[in-house]
């Protein structure tokens, strides 16, 4: 999966909250996923990998959590990319990564492996805070290995970590400093590891020994992770580092240039971030460059010259957001985006709940317009092709986007506020589970609306019109 990733410690964000961001986008335009709650289970379950083959035993008292998986679980693997626990703790997997020829020739990825599409569900459920979350995955790839390179993240109210594992059995995770922020963009991200400092940095056993016996590190000295183990190479300066660099500089770092290979891997924002700047990355097209390939200005070359981070083939987008703000009964949040990022919005998600809502957990293999899916990529597909013509629409003063961000935001105020005065009548758990529902009725009010605005625009700018003078009759 060629995906993008943003995440954010307590004190680089506005309200003291972790986030943790990613697009999901598949390796085709049409992977129907839908997003759903899976219960609490007691019992002992067995996950069986339809990608690889692997049957992994799962323990007992399973913690109820969010996922989002692929519809046609037996034909792409069930996969599951984001989610929180009833814990607080949130995991989003995966960010695909490449370790180089020279590490992977002595520690390949193993054929039938852990995978991408059972990561959430080995992981999450049986997880209560982030850096437990590592430890956890990573005595699972000690003992299965690796089907493929990836970076996982995990945080809680309290830490962000970031885990890379881009071959069989060797990986690093780092915890994210609470007043920083990273972008990450499908390579080996992380750079100096201080193996003196386990309360920030963890890593697989041997690591160190398998480096120095085969001779792997390039440096002088340090232990640069993504030296040794990542690739550097002119298909990262196309498809990778852009993304990196317009992410950083949204954020007010100054990043190098776009092609650059010694981008940091986390820094300090200019300014404290919201949610919606994470949103923002992961909707770009390089905005306001000379990149941008929707803007018809730019020269075909540079319109097509980097790889964007919003695409037609985002399968989803998700921030998941724990608050430090609030009681813990309401402190998680996952912001939904069926995708494509560019044209569509986040759409808040309480993780205390039983589910999350009916437009978003249904999703059928064809075209239903009743579903969140399909009306994602419906109004995807008609504002597109007349990009510069729609835009207004959907970003102008009172567009779509402006708009449900407003909504969205007095949502969970007033859902706060509602649960902070106690009128409630039932449990939390409830009212939020019915909060979901009717929140996402909303949002599929407003895209209809704007679904309709956007039909009526494309018929003004048909090519089949012809005026004509009428005769008047006597």
């Amino acid at each position: 999966m060629g995906c993008t990733t943003v995440i954010a410690g307590k004190k680089a964000t506005i309200n003291g909250s972790t986030m943790i961001a990613r697009n999901c986008d598949a390796e085709q335009v049409d992977v129907p996923i839908k997003f759903v709650v899976q219960p609490a289970q007691p019992q002992e379950q067995i996950f069986h990998s339809y990608v690889t083959g692997l049957d992994i035993p799962l323990p007992k008292n399973a913690l109820r959590y969010q996922m989002a998986p692929f519809v046609e679980y037996q034909k792409h693997g069930q996969f599951g990319e984001c989610g929180i626990n009833s814990d607080n703790v949130a995991m989003s997997s995966t960010e695909s990564l490449y370790g180089n020829p020279q590490v992977l020739a002595l520690d390949p990825l193993v054929d039938k492996g852990i995978g991408e599409d059972a990561l959430l569900s080995i992981v999450l459920p049986f997880i209560h805070s982030a850096r437990e979350g590592v430890e956890y995955l990573g005595k699972l790839i000690a003992k299965y290995g690796s089907h493929e390179g990836n970076g996982i993240i995990f945080s809680d109210q309290s830490e962000v970590w970031y885990m890379e594992i881009p071959t069989g059995h060797h990986w690093v995770a780092s915890r994210l400093p609470d007043n920083q922020v990273a972008v990450i963009a499908n390579q080996v991200s992380q750079q100096e590891i201080d193996f003196d400092n386990p309360n920030d940095f963890m890593w697989s056993e041997g690591i160190r020994e398998f480096v120095s016996k085969n001779s792997l590190n390039p440096d002088q000295k340090g232990f640069n992770f993504r030296h040794i183990f990542g690739t550097s190479t002119a298909r990262d300066r196309v498809y990778n580092t852009p993304r990196v660099w317009f992410g950083q500089r949204y954020l007010g770092y100054n990043a190098i240039a776009p092609d650059s290979n010694e981008l940091a891997f986390h820094f300090t924002p200019g300014y404290k971030v919201k949610h919606e700047d994470l949103g923002y990355i992961l909707s770009s097209h390089y905005n306001e460059t000379e990149y941008d390939p929707l803007d018809m200005t730019n020269s075909e070359a540079l319109r097509l010259k980097f790889r964007a981070i919003s695409l037609a083939r985002c399968a989803e987008s998700h921030i998941l957001e724990l608050r430090n703000n609030v009681p813990d009964e309401i402190a998680g949040i996952t912001w939904f985006n069926y995708a494509p990022t560019a044209f569509n919005p986040y759409v808040p998600f309480y993780s205390n709940a039983n589910d999350t809502a009916t437009a978003y957990n249904q999703t059928d293999l064809e075209y239903n317009a009743q579903q969140a899916y399909w009306m994602a990529r419906n109004l995807a597909s008609l504002i597109e092709p007349n990009y510069t013509e729609m835009k207004d629409l959907l970003i102008g003063l009172n567009g779509f986007l402006p708009t449900v961000d407003q909504l969205t935001n007095k949502m969970v105020h007033d859902t706060d506020q509602v649960v902070l005065n106690h009128k409630i009548e039932t449990d939390v758990t409830a009212y939020l589970t019915q909060v979901n529902e009717e929140n996402a009725k909303q949002i599929v009010q407003v895209t209809n609306k704007t679904i309709g605005s956007l039909v009526d625009r494309a018929m003004q700018l048909s090519r089949l019109k012809f005026s004509i003078n009428t005769d008047v009759l006597h």
